[in-house]
C-alpha cells in the first residue's frame, strides 16, 4: 500500500530500526538480511582484518566463526563452562594474544554470557566486544538486555528464532562510528544520506545486506 518495498531509509525498515534500539536500549540498530550478516558487519565495524584474532566460544552456530572470517580475520575457540555451556571467562586471557582484536561472546539458547567478567577482560587488554544475541532476544543480565552489553551486538531472524521474520537480522550499537562503519558495509561501501540524491561512490568494500520492507 505504501508503495515502497526497499530501500536504505524504507520507512517499516527505519521503523524496526528505531523500535529495536529503543527496545534494546542502544542508540543505533541497522536491520540486515540476517543474523551472519550482522556478526560480518560488526566485525568489520570493529575494524576486524587479515590475520586479526577473535577470541569465541567453541560451542556455538558455524556464523559466529564466519563472522571473523568474511574479514579474513582468525577465530580463536575458547572452551565452555560445564553448566551453562557458555564461553568459559576463565581461559580467555590465555588465549588472547598480540593479534587479537575482539572478543565474540555469545549468549547461548538466550542464557547471557558472564558479561561484567568478559567486559573487564577486554577493558584490561584494549579490545573490543561483540555480542553473538542472536539466540538472545529480549534475555536480561542483571536488568541490562543482551545486546546492550558490549560494543556491538548481532541478533538473528531468522525462522528458527524467538523473534522470527523468516530471514533477517539486526546490530545494535551506541557508537555513532561503529555505525556509519557498518551501515557502509551493510550498503555496498556507500555512505548514503537520507533525502540527499545517491552519489554512486563506493568508499570501501561493502557487501548487499539490506533488509527488506
Amino acid at each position: 500500500e505504501s508503495g515502497v518495498l526497499w530501500g536504505t531509509h524504507a520507512p517499516q525498515v527505519k521503523a524496526l530500526q528505531r523500535e529495536w534500539a529503543e527496545y534494546i536500549g542502544t542508540k543505533h540498530c541497522l536491520a540486515t538480511n540476517s543474523g551472519t550478516a550482522a556478526l560480518h558487519i560488526a566485525c568489520a565495524a570493529a575494524g576486524v582484518g587479515p590475520g586479526d584474532e577473535v577470541i569465541t566460544t567453541a560451542f556455538t552456530f558455524v556464523a559466529t566463526a564466519l563472522g571473523a572470517m568474511h574479514n579474513n580475520a582468525i577465530p580463536v575457540f575458547v572452551d565452555v563452562d560445564p553448566k551453562t555451556f557458555n564461553i568459559d571467562v576463565g581461559k580467555i586471557e590465555e588465549k588472547i594474544t598480540e593479534k587479537t582484536k575482539a572478543i565474540m561472546p555469545v549468549h547461548l539458547h538466550g542464557l547471557p554470557a558472564d558479561m561484567d567478567e568478559i567486559n573487564a577482560i577486554a577493558k584490561k587488554h584494549h579490545l573490543l566486544v561483540i555480542e553473538d544475541a542472536c539466540q538472545a532476544h529480549g534475555a536480561t543480565y542483571k536488568g541490562k538486555k543482551a545486546g546492550a552489553l558490549g560494543d556491538m551486538a548481532a541478533f538473528s531472524l531468522n525462522g528458527s528464532k524467538n523473534l522470527p521474520g523468516g530471514e533477517g537480522g539486526l546490530f545494535n550499537t551506541n557508537s555513532d562510528e561503529y555505525a556509519m562503519q557498518a551501515d557502509m558495509v551493510r550498503t555496498l561501501g556507500w555512505f548514503i544520506m537520507e533525502n540527499e540524491e545517491r552519489e554512486y561512490n563506493a568508499v570501501k568494500v561493502g557487501w548487499m545486506y539490506r533488509y527488506q520492507e
